[in-house]
């Protein structure tokens, strides 16, 4: 008998991760001869030592990824020590056992076989003549010959990740770098801030898109951050089926991305897959690093933007000149709009988050929609700027554009706050950027005028609130006197400019409750230039007759406008 003790001091072990497929151990020539009795599912595991039974408790002795070769000595007649084997060398993790026959061992009872293929544990039958010794040197040798591959391949990651460190190569350098040493296409996509690279191998690049939409949905990632031969997943395209590994970039337990590599040259090793993990690590640390510049840039923008909303401008055209260093154009026609959440009552989600993940996402989701749009934070509310396209635009037609291209934020922000109350102040349009102080000051008084009126909910363009606006007013003369102007103003200009009579027209328009016939003979107008007045008036203020509201709102200008002329207060003589 063999000396137990002798053999464990030979079979020297080897890290579990630097083990050799089963399968390909059997692939040497000392196994020429051998047979795969049962277990063949199992040949994916790996042999990281060798190891002898001839004593009846070998289970006290054998470690995990060990090979265990054996004569069959110790379990000859003994059925159940038979019987219990195989589960015994499953449950301590064993690679398979090889069996020589025909000394103490007939043939290997079809119960172990049986339980072979239940637990996928290999079951090779060795033929009478080989020598023990020779077939530990050779597996050994194999292995130790893998884990001088491994750690040869290991020190070239080592080096392409001190260029990449020195050179400060970004996403692609690291891409293109992973598709070197797997000789495979990879494809590296960055969740946080929104881009993707890839680096193609024996796969056309104009082919690119049909890879990652093949892919598209199908993003699922193991427990761990270590992957296995198991991981790997097929799909076909084009009649041909190429196998891809995934696998998540994590920074403190966060997704930032993943790594895809399909199979487009050669199958993927074990080595191979060691190289994507110490890789994805260089990959997840360059997105934290844009990450952190974006969000310092994102820092300097918020406060320019808080810094313009102040009104605090001397000079229009260097605040233009600065803003185009984070990407704005300050010549396009913005409006302002305030967006207050409310988190539901004991809600745990971090309302900072929320709002960070916003300012990233936000102006990507609109300009997807063809809207450009602008970003921040201002104390507690989430200041958007939507672009709108006024000119040659009235007023009242510049603020519906607003509110409707408003309308693509707020289904995002429904989204992004899904069973908050999202309500949002919208301020009316002023040309220039100095008009943005006041269009940000009217968005504001919307959201406060909201909060008492409970019917006020969704967008409050303050352009839509009227009478409201002055109502809850701290400065209400003022309030009234803009009301007027945006009400009245154009008219009584025209009436001034042209001599006509469209304020005078209005006027007894309202006291016969639009009743154009009546309104006909009290002026002594004909009825079709009664019609007439009615269409500039409407055109000129930008107001329908139609909507109630707009008539509801001219009607209570007027009264306001008339009572402060009776009373000779002077205030609307300016108007």
């Amino acid at each position: 008998m063999l000396d137990v003790s002798y053999l464990e001091g030979q079979a020297t072990e080897i890290s579990r991760e630097l083990g050799m497929p089963l399968g390909r151990i059997l692939e040497l020539p000392i196994f020429h001869q051998s047979r795969i009795l049962a277990g063949s599912s199992g040949l994916g595991r790996l042999v990281t030592g060798v190891n002898i039974m001839e004593v009846p408790d070998i289970t006290n002795w054998v470690k995990p990824g060990q090979l265990l070769v054996t004569t069959g000595f110790a379990i000859r007649d003994n059925r159940e020590a038979q019987e219990n084997l195989i589960p015994s060398l499953v449950q301590l993790g064993l690679a398979g056992l090889c069996i020589k026959t025909r000394r103490y061992l007939a043939e290997v009872p079809s119960s172990m076989l049986c339980q072979a293929n239940t637990y996928d544990l290999p079951l090779i039958e060795l033929p009478p003549d080989i020598g023990f010794a020779d077939l530990i040197y050779e597996v050994l040798s194999a292995i130790l010959q893998e884990q001088s591959a491994y750690l040869s391949r290991m020190l070239d990651v080592h080096s392409a990740l001190m260029q990449i460190m020195l050179e400060g190569g970004g996403l692609q350098k690291i891409a293109d770098t992973l598709a070197g040493l797997v000789e495979n296409t990879v494809y590296i996509n960055d969740l946080i801030n929104d881009r993707h690279v890839y680096s193609c191998v024996n796969w056309p690049v104009s082919d690119m898109e049909t890879l990652i939409a093949a892919n598209r949905e199908r993003i699922n990632f193991n427990e761990g951050m270590l992957l296995t031969q198991e991981d790997r997943e097929e799909l076909l395209i084009d009649e041909r089926s190429i196998g891809f590994f995934s696998m998540p970039l994590m920074v403190a337990s966060e997704i930032y991305g993943y790594i895809r590599i399909w199979e487009t040259r050669r199958p993927l090793t074990n080595n191979d897959i060691k190289t994507l993990e110490r890789l994805s690590v260089a990959a997840a640390l360059e997105i934290a690093r844009e990450r952190s510049l974006r969000e310092v840039e994102r820092r300097y923008a918020n406060e320019f933007l808080n810094h313009i909303l102040s009104g605090r401008i001397e000079d229009t055209e260097m605040e233009i000149q600065n803003a185009r260093k984070f990407g704005w154009d300050l010549q396009k026609d913005y409006v302002v709009a305030l967006i207050q959440t409310t988190p539901p009552q004991q809600s745990r989600i971090d309302k900072q988050e929320i709002r960070n993940r916003v300012l990233r996402e936000l102006p990507t989701v609109m300009l997807e929609k063809g809207v450009t749009c602008l970003a921040g934070l201002r104390g507690e509310y989430l200041v958007v700027l939507p672009a709108i396209a006024a000119k040659g635009l009235t007023a009242r037609q510049a603020n519906d554009q607003a509110r409707q291209r408003l309308q693509y934020a707020r289904e995002y922000l429904d989204w992004a706050f899904k069973g908050w109350e999202v309500r949002i102040g919208l301020g009316r349009f002023y040309p220039g950027i100095r008009g943005l102080q006041q269009s940000y000051q009217e968005a504001k008084q919307a959201l406060r005028l909201g909060e008492n009126l409970p019917t006020l909910r969704g967008v409050i363009a303050f352009s839509d609130l009227g009478i409201y606006r002055f109502i809850y007013a701290k400065d209400r003369d003022k309030e009234v006197q803009n009301f007027l102007q945006e009400s009245l103003g154009k008219l009584l200009e025209y009436d001034r400019e042209k001599n006509t009579e469209l304020i005078r027209t209005l006027q007894v328009y309202f006291q016969h409750h639009g009743n154009l016939k009546k309104v006909s003979e009290a002026l002594f107008t004909h009825y079709n230039t009664i019609l007439y007045r009615l269409e500039r008036i409407q055109e000129i203020s930008g107001l329908n007759l139609d909507n109630p509201d707009d008539r509801f709102n001219l009607e209570v200008a007027l009264k306001l406008y008339l009572g402060a002329m009776n009373n000779d207060k002077g205030g609307c003589h300016s108007l």
